[in-house]
């Protein structure tokens, strides 16, 4: 009987369960129409790319890039304006004296004058002084850097007599912008090159004011009137004098 108690009386151990593994469901197939479609996207978005880069292209037809007129040089000219290039890329930038020490005076150049200034007397360590020396050549004096001529415009009947191969033409400060555009149009048909005109600006205010409706006035250009050929004078006959023995 004690034997039985003892085998009735022995702990018990729960075992593990072990999980099932579930089930997975079935992937639902995605149809194939639904993979294509952004294979026609992208042909689409090829397509107007292309007709974008054709409109880009026909945009730069439209405003083909037209170089700057340059001068017709002989070649001591061209040798001149060489040797100037070279003499200013060496000279010194010349100041006033005594610039740093006052405030109330610029840099601007201006000839030392006193009787005991060490700048006029171009002693050691002193600021460079302008002299004949530094100067270009004689020929290449006063001329634009690409090597034109400059002459002064204020309206339409100036540019009348400028040489295009040798000249280039400056709009002067004063003239308002209405007369700019007058100068600009004759000096195109004259194929004469602005000094001083922003063609790129120009171009664009035309553009606005014909997107805005507004009409820019348009003024006749004045044309230079040709003398007339003078008629020679028809020479009046000279009366004769009587003679003093007929009197």
């Amino acid at each position: 009987m004690a034997e039985d108690k003892k085998k009735k009386e022995l702990p018990t151990v729960e075992l593990p369960t072990v999980d099932k593994p579930k089930a997975e469901k079935p992937k639902a197939e995605k149809p194939k129409a639904d993979e294509e479609t952004p294979k026609k996207e992208t042909k689409k978005t090829s397509s107007t790319a292309k007709k974008t880069a054709s409109k880009k292209k026909s945009k730069k037809e439209e405003k083909k890039f037209k170089p700057k007129a340059k001068p017709e040089l002989t070649p001591e000219e061209k040798l001149a304006m060489n040797l100037r290039r070279e003499k200013k890329r060496k000279t010194p930038h010349f100041r006033r004296q005594e610039w740093f020490r006052y405030k109330r005076l610029d840099d601007n150049w201006r000839r030392p004058r006193g009787i005991q200034s060490k700048a006029r007397r171009n002693m050691h360590n002193r600021p460079k002084v302008v002299s004949t020396g530094f100067g270009g050549p004689k020929i290449a004096r006063g001329r634009h850097p690409s090597g034109f001529i400059e002459v002064m415009v204020y309206r339409p009947l100036d540019l009348e007599g400028v040489d295009p191969k040798r000249q280039a033409v400056r709009i002067g400060h004063s003239v308002g912008y209405l007369k700019r555009m007058h100068i600009a149009m004759r000096a195109d048909e004259m194929d004469i090159r602005i000094l001083n005109f922003n063609r790129q600006a120009h171009d664009e205010l035309v553009e606005e004011a014909k997107k805005r409706g507004i009409e820019l006035p348009t003024v006749e250009l004045p044309t230079v009137a040709k003398p007339k050929a003078e008629k020679p004078k028809a020479e009046k006959p000279k009366a004769e004098l009587p003679s003093k023995g007929e009197s």
